[in-house]
């Protein structure tokens, strides 16, 4: 029996957020329209996400944004 901690719940968050994060300013050039995300589980085991749109363009962006790594990374420098 798999047993739900604070840990995975807090995991959870944050990929939630850290996937909202990412999708923030994508917006449909021609609609103006944001992606829309709903999430569905409770751990990382078995968590999905329903990605949808108003059109296969602004489907297009919000999944190249979702799969970028890029959009996400940021540098951590110790003090000198």
């Amino acid at each position: 029996m798999f047993v739900l901690t604070d840990f995975d719940s807090i995991r959870v968050e944050r990929f939630k957020q850290s996937t909202k994060e990412k999708l923030r300013g994508v917006r449909c050039p021609e609609h103006h329209q944001t992606p829309r995300l709903h999430f569905c589980g409770s751990s990382l085991r078995d968590i999905t996400i329903s990605l949808s749109g108003c059109c296969e363009k602004l489907m297009e962006l919000a999944n190249a944004r979702i799969g970028s790594t890029a959009a996400m990374e940021t540098e951590i420098r110790k003090p000198a």
